[in-house]
């Protein structure tokens, strides 16, 4: 009713004007008629506000079932309303994060790309579904879906998704292809800020090859590059461990002993250096023993 008035009012307010324009004292207030109508019109164009804004209320008090059925009806009942994408991507949270129910949430997923494939909530949906693919062990489609992510993403998030691919192509022991993504990264985003991870990544790919040379240089260039990232002391003990692999038992001793205190797990440093000693002992002749 309020709606037909509005509509109602600025029909008259245009015949008035149409009439005794421009002498027509009145014309002000039915600009101001107009205003308001305008205004009444844009605020009623989507009263389903209150019940999301409920079924927000039931999902921060953890009441996930009633939730879901709120954020249902509203999909189902006003399925052209703004809250409607935000409300099924809900669904597929709950279902995935809290109901730890990976089927519900998958079809809720499904339905979301399939309603409203333009929502800004796709990328969000398609992101948890990547990872429900890695927990699953289903590497190849977490890459298809991060592969889809990158490119109608950009910028740190693009970096973060090209990195999730190569570290699903580490979990298929490819690891030729993991270093290539990685690279990707570091040519298409020199300044990123995933630089620690990516370097100190790929010197892992280079030792896991058996390529100690290479793997050395790869970390000596974190931790002198990124001295304060929390990769700079996985990288010096990544040396350490390469130099210990080439054989120069020594060198890789004085490197554990120099690492020793300001390493965050003490602990790692001591196991190597015991294996060291029982591998030095090991291949100490029989003779040298006795004396």
């Amino acid at each position: 009713m309020q709606n037909a008035n509005c509509k109602l009012q600025i029909v008259n307010c245009k015949l008035q004007n149409l009439k005794s324009f421009p002498l027509n004292l009145h014309f002000p207030l039915c600009i101001l008629q107009l205003a308001i109508c305008i205004f009444l019109l844009s605020c009623s164009q989507d009263h389903t506000l209150p019940a999301y804004e409920k079924a927000e209320e039931l999902f921060g008090q953890r009441a996930y079932v009633k939730a879901i059925a709120r954020y249902s009806n509203i999909v189902t009942k006003y399925p052209e309303s703004q809250y409607a994408s935000a409300s099924q991507y809900k669904i597929g949270l709950i279902y995935n994060l809290y109901l730890k129910d990976v089927k519900k949430a998958m079809n809720a997923y499904a339905t979301l790309m399939l309603l409203y494939p333009n929502s800004k909530e796709i990328v969000l949906a398609r992101q948890d579904i990547a990872e429900i693919y890695v927990k699953s062990g289903n590497y190849r489609k977490a890459i298809g879906e991060y592969q889809w992510l990158i490119k109608n993403t950009g910028g740190a998030l693009s970096d973060n998704f090209q990195y999730q691919i190569a570290m699903a192509y580490l979990k298929l022991t490819d690891i030729k292809q993991a270093r290539i993504e990685l690279q990707e990264i570091i040519k298409n985003s020199p300044s990123s800020e995933l630089g620690p991870n990516v370097y100190y990544e790929m010197a892992n790919t280079y030792y896991m090859e058996g390529n100690y040379k290479e793997a050395i240089k790869a970390y000596e260039l974190v931790f002198s590059s990124y001295p304060n990232s929390q990769y700079a002391y996985e990288a010096q003990l990544g040396k350490a461990v390469c130099i210990e692999e080439t054989g120069n038992l020594a060198e890789a001793i004085g490197l554990y002993k120099a690492l020793e205190k300001s390493y965050p797990n003490p602990g790692v440093i001591k196991i190597r250096l015991d294996a060291i000693e029982a591998r030095e002992k090991k291949n100490t002749p029989m003779a040298l023993k006795e004396n």
